[in-house]
């Protein structure tokens, strides 16, 4: 797993806090930041958030509801966000990363909780054994 995969995955298990993996991805530049945001987009789209799912993320995110990320997937399809997300001006990136954390971990929390609770064979899952 690269460093990418192993933060973004200790976020969403609750084993970095929102301050540790937003340092961590604020010390990159703007074309890392932005490599870091589309493999977020893979693991979002992988985790397949329901409309539930990301209003609940929504609902916890540290960012306003008011935000231009967070307007568009309270609006739009999850598809159709995911590709405006990756359309919008490089001041919306850090914006668009904390949002798209939330509606990750809500759905990746999701499915370890309900369809991988006895166990499963998603690597990503069991961050602690790889490392």
């Amino acid at each position: 797993m690269t460093e990418i995969e192993i933060n973004i995955n200790k976020y969403a298990q609750n084993e970095l806090s929102d301050s540790e993996i937003l340092d961590w991805f604020d010390q990159f530049d703007l074309a890392e930041q932005k490599e870091i945001r589309d493999k977020l987009i893979m693991f979002a789209q992988q985790s397949h958030p329901t409309d539930d799912l990301i209003t609940k993320a929504i609902q916890t995110a540290q960012i306003k509801e008011t935000m231009t990320p967070v307007i568009i997937f309270k609006t739009q399809t999850f598809k159709t966000a995911i590709n405006k997300i990756e359309n919008l001006p490089d001041s919306e990136l850090r914006k668009s990363f904390i949002i798209m954390l939330s509606i990750f971990k809500t759905a990746d929390t999701y499915r370890r909780e309900a369809d991988c609770k006895n166990g499963c064979s998603h690597f990503w899952h069991n961050i602690d054994d790889r490392l």
